[in-house]
């Protein structure tokens, strides 16, 4: 596909430069801002999260290092690692912000990267319906891109008799296929569960044998039964030496046709419930061996194929794999990836969830050194976090709030989850707290605890959010909690001048009519005088993606709340695509006083509202729902406060994922390098007339010149073949546009301000 436009580091114009656009700011990725978790810097700290992944590798900036992709079925989120790294030493840092969120938006369910044309750059295979597409590596240099191929690749099913027919090659959405070379004549075949059936097929690409060269997706299922081993339908036990008598003639990997008890669509046929493949040679005999996961179950189960290349048979069953070390115990559906993250040449063993829910979330990449060598590997477990243990992650869901809790001037930042997951299965809903010490122009985290106020023993439950807010006029904050059920729960603030004290003042908190208030489900609160009578009033989301505006009509000590509007402001969250939006409201102050609504949303976009008023059935003005262009996952939360002392607010955007990214405002007094990405010389600038940019050589065969406005739109684009090139950009509207030159010789970008005329 081609490059799309910039969108997560444009920025909007600046309130000092265009009147007419006040309330509006510049954020760029801030991925180095200190955290510290028991006085140890965290290196990822705002790298999102990591939940479900899988795990593939490919040179994501054209240095030649193999870097990691990480797709995340939480929110179908890809996070990039860039290898940092020498031969035999694993270095990585959070790879490539440059990357608009649109570059991988249509991938979803599974993705795994392989290099099926043998260009020595990995392909995209992704489910698409009932099968999956392939996107090829078009990147050039570090100018990362892809064109979609095929959106599902097809196979010939071959019957019995002989007879064939053409249809897609089925993979489940649940299911993770093998995409090796089975055969090792040089193509990639594909492993996967039959359509209905417990019996794994083995499709043949007949790349090589049609056309010489390994480029082709030509696919023929060539055995209906790899290995003769079949799968329990309802749990992960495996009968070996099954007869397959409905296999097709002569089956490749295989061995002679039989008997067998019953005929497809009997019990054994049943719908097959998930499972996710690994093949890859465990014993140094140049035979594929497999590895499975299982849907309910924890363990990885291991066959080991006793045939040869042309005639695959499992003849023995590890269900405690690696039985020589610390087996997989991995809730629940564990799947297996086979990468070298350690840069010793060597190909190490990965081992995640395959799940969207109930599986473990903070402890979900479990990492086993290969100490053997790559024909005969020989795992040996490091860790259960890999990557994880250096970052925010906070297990599902992250909503951050800010709350000076100690009192000292400096925003510390509270992270409320949906849950941490248990041994048990179930889920754990508590608060962390992140102090900030740093300085009012440069801010520092320091993680002070998991469980703020051991609110997780609260009785609360999961998904609390907590709003921060003087509702008694004792001169300190007091804090309510939402909860997953809909209600609100009150703690009055008795830590006076110190750091917060919270004692639960109501329970359940009713309103002025003394009935429950209960907006549903998923109650996410705010606090914010809207309707200006000095009074805080309380502004709910929900799981609908709506607002409640609950106004308080008690006094300035003792507050009553009256539902107003339960459609406040005509705010929604929710996409056309779904019934629910789980809005998370943030109240937003800006230069000059202007104030603004930002709310996270199930789709994970920044919704924008202004002029905000308090009358009921009013509307407000949707001033963007993809706010910035940011994207972190799904089930996102916002906050936003000045950090760094120039007015303007930083955002933190929580996702599904348990982790949280950081953008920061910047006030622009020349153009801020945008990390990742070496930078353009732009002059003048700010500009009215005439700029020159420079900072790229131009190689013979050209480059090509992109300029983007504030909503990432295409502004310009042309083929240049100087190292200077001028624009004209009188008569552009003022603001801050993204500039972007590539050519074979990679990418350069820069910021360029229009000031008025």
């Amino acid at each position: 596909m081609p490059y799309p436009p910039i969108r997560t580091a444009v920025v909007l114009p600046l309130l000092l430069l265009c009147a007419t656009v006040a309330g509006q700011w510049d954020v760029s990725f801030q991925g180095t801002v200190p955290v510290l978790r028991n006085g140890q810097p965290l290196d990822m700290a705002w790298a999102g999260g990591i939940n479900f992944s899988q795990i593939s590798d490919i040179d994501l900036n054209g240095d030649g290092l193999k870097d990691l992709f990480l797709f995340d079925r939480s929110g179908n989120t890809v996070t990039t690692l860039l290898n940092t790294g020498t031969p035999g030493t694993a270095a990585y840092r959070l790879g490539r912000p440059d990357v608009p969120p649109t570059l991988f938006s249509e991938l979803h369910d599974w993705v795994l990267l392989r290099d099926y044309n043998c260009d020595g750059k990995e392909d995209i295979f992704t489910y698409t319906q009932a099968g999956f597409g392939v996107y090829r590596n078009t990147s050039v240099g570090d100018d990362l891109s892809f064109e979609q191929i095929t959106n599902r690749v097809n196979s010939r099913y071959v019957s019995p008799s002989g007879s064939g027919t053409v249809a897609n090659l089925y993979v489940s959405q649940v299911d993770l296929p093998s995409i090796e070379d089975i055969d090792g004549d040089g193509d990639l075949d594909i492993l996967t569960f039959s359509l209905l059936g417990s019996y794994m097929e083995y499709h043949r690409n007949l790349s090589m044998e049609l056309y010489g060269t390994c480029d082709s997706l030509t696919f023929e299922l060539r055995n209906k039964c790899w290995g003769f081993f079949v799968e329990n339908f309802s749990n992960n036990s495996v009968t070996l030496n099954t007869p397959c008598d409905f296999n097709v003639p002569d089956p490749e990997m295989g061995g002679a046709e039989g008997d067998r008890p019953g005929a497809p669509g009997d019990a054994d046929e049943r719908a097959h419930a998930g499972s996710t493949t690994l093949a890859l040679d465990l014993n140094g005999d140049g035979v594929k061996e497999a590895l499975l996961g299982d849907i309910s179950f924890n363990n990885v189960v291991a066959l080991y194929n006793g045939g040869t290349v042309e005639q695959a048979v499992i003849i023995s069953v590890d269900t405690l794999f690696p039985v020589y070390d610390i087996p997989v115990d991995l809730p629940v559906f564990p799947a297996c990836f086979y990468e070298d993250v350690d840069n010793d040449g060597l190909r190490d063993l990965l081992v995640s969830p395959n799940a969207t829910s109930l599986s473990e979330n903070t402890n979900s990449v479990w990492y086993f050194r290969n100490t053997g060598t790559d024909a005969a590997p020989i795992f040996e477990r490091v860790q259960r976090n890999l990557f994880q243990d250096r970052m925010i992650d906070v297990g599902e869901g992250a909503f951050p709030v800010f709350f000076d809790h100690d009192r000292d001037g400096l925003m510390d930042l509270l992270v409320a989850n949906h849950g941490y997951h248990d041994q048990a299965g179930s889920y754990t809903g508590a608060v962390a707290l992140l102090r900030n010490s740093g300085t009012a122009q440069s801010p520092r985290f320091e993680l002070v605890t998991t469980d703020y106020m051991e609110l997780s023993t609260s009785g609360i439950g999961m998904s609390m959010f907590p709003a921060f807010g003087d509702v008694d006029g004792d001169g300190d904050e007091d804090m309510y909690i939402g909860d997953l059920q809909g209600r609100l729960h009150a703690y009055r603030n008795t830590g006076g001048t110190g750091s917060a004290q919270f004692q639960l003042w109501a329970p359940n908190l009713t309103d002025a009519a003394g009935g429950i208030i209960d907006v549903g489900q998923f109650a996410t609160p705010v606090f914010h005088d809207l309707d200006g009578d000095g009074l805080l009033d309380m502004l709910v989301g929900e799981r609908n993606g709506n607002l409640n505006h609950y106004r308080n009509t008690g006094t300035a000590t003792a507050p009553a709340w009256t539902l107003l509007d339960e459609a406040a402001g005509g705010v929604s969250t929710t996409e056309w695509w779904n019934v629910t939006g789980y809005s998370v409201p943030a109240i937003v102050s800006l230069p000059g006083g202007a104030t603004e609504l930002l709310l996270g949303s199930e789709a994970g976009w920044i919704y924008r509202y202004t002029d905000l008023v308090g009358t009921p059935g009013s509307t407000w003005t949707l001033a963007d729902s993809t706010f910035l262009g940011l994207r972190e996952g799904f089930r996102t939360g916002v906050a936003a406060r000045d950090l760094t002392g120039d007015g303007l607010p930083e955002l933190v955007i929580g996702n599904y994922r348990g982790g949280l990214g950081l953008w920061a405002s910047e006030a622009i007094a020349g153009i801020p390098r945008l990390e990742g990405v070496s930078s353009l010389g732009i002059h003048p600038n700010p500009a009215r007339h005439m700029v020159n940019i420079t900072g790229m050589a131009v190689p013979p065969q050209g480059g090509e010149l992109s300029v983007f406005d504030s909503l990432g739109h295409l502004v310009i684009s042309k083929g240049v073949a100087s190292d200077m090139i001028q624009l004209d950009v009188s008569g552009w509207p003022c603001g801050v546009y993204t500039v972007r030159m590539r050519s074979s010789n990679g990418i350069r970008m820069g910021r360029l301000v229009v000031t008025p005329l």
